[in-house]
């Protein structure tokens, strides 16, 4: 029951039974007064002044006030408990919200009935399990920046210190391997910047008609020469060169996870990039965007590990996003939507 219908009731309530109580007193007093005024009023009364029945009128008055007073009084009990037990479920709710407040994050508030305070109870719950699940996420992907920047750190201390020592000499193949791992870590520091830019909103894009099709080609003939096919065609209105590093991300993962070949189909506002990999399970396919997921774990070379995030991220700066679903018989299909004016 709605808490609105429930108010109504309760003071209907109260109104019906403070209202029935004191007519129910009253015709008592009355009842019994006027019994006694025609049993006693002709007897006459000592006091000089006083007309016959006087007395019991006085009585009557007096004992009508008196009843009207424990109505009021029982009436106001009543009311005061109704009122008790409405405003017991928000009581509940504030105090779970202040303990999460004061840093408890198991606190849930406790659901009870359809109402209103059921839905913002509810609501609460629903909100405090989402922060729980980013804080969780953005624990996992700390952990993952640090081991990501970890890693070739330690690979260009390692040669660095071969170098001091003698046992690597400084030729051209050794001063590239070092140049690599520092573009490399250059590489995840540029996405990463770009990502917590990108989640700012601070973000300077240009927006203007492209041509999918055409920027399609351009791109997966560098990644995948002769390995993919490109059908329909079709404008979004988007910044270029962001459009063409989505493309570049999702063209390189097809080429590192996703079979090495891939279907693309072009429509207006649309790009749907399909591979022939392995594909993830169903419950895993959000995980694709977050920060260095990977499918396989055992990989943990081949890539930053942010290319689907940052798809996700310039997708959605530019009015868009992205999705990822399975495709029949295998395979993964990433659609790419995008605004078309």
């Amino acid at each position: 029951m709605r808490i609105a219908t429930r108010l109504v009731l309760a003071f209907l309530a109260v109104a019906l039974f403070s209202g029935g109580l004191t007519l129910v007193l009253i015709e008592r007093v009355q009842a019994e007064h006027v019994r006694r005024y025609f049993t006693e009023a002709p007897r006459p009364y000592p006091r000089e002044g006083h007309r016959p029945g006087e007395r019991l009128v006085e009585e009557l008055k007096g004992e009508s006030r008196k009843a009207l007073f424990f109505a009021l009084l029982v009436a106001a009990a009543v009311g005061a408990g109704l009122a008790f037990g409405l405003a017991r479920p928000i009581r509940e709710l504030t105090e779970t919200a202040r303990r999460y407040a004061a840093g408890d994050r198991e606190a849930r508030a406790r659901v009870r009935g359809r109402d209103e305070i059921a839905e913002l109870a509810a609501a609460f719950n629903a909100l405090a399990d989402r922060l729980a699940e980013e804080r969780a996420r953005e624990e996992r992907q700390l952990a993952a920046t640090a081991h990501e920047l970890r890693t070739p750190l330690a690979v260009l201390k390692a040669e660095l210190e071969a170098l001091a020592d003698g046992v690597l000499t400084p030729d051209a193949a050794n001063l590239k391997a070092l140049v690599a791992e520092v573009d490399r870590i250059t590489r995840l520091v540029e996405e990463l910047e770009l990502l917590s830019v990108a989640a700012a909103g601070g973000l300077a894009l240009a927006r203007e008609p492209v041509d999918l099709a055409a920027l399609v080609r351009e791109v997966f003939d560098r990644v995948l020469p002769g390995r993919y096919r490109l059908e329909g065609e079709g404008t979004a209105l988007a910044d270029p060169d962001r459009l063409r590093q989505i493309l570049w991300n999702l063209a390189t993962n097809v080429a590192r996870h996703g079979g090495g070949r891939a279907e693309v189909r072009v429509a207006p506002g649309r790009i749907k990039v399909r591979d022939f990999g392995p594909g993830v399970p169903p419950e895993e396919l959000e995980r694709l965007f977050e920060p260095f997921y990977r499918r396989d774990p055992a990989r943990t070379r081949g890539g930053s590990g942010l290319g689907l995030a940052v798809v996700r991220a310039l997708a959605e700066a530019m009015g868009g996003g992205v999705r990822a679903r399975s495709a029949e018989g295998g395979g993964l299909v990433f659609e790419v939507s995008l605004p078309q004016k």
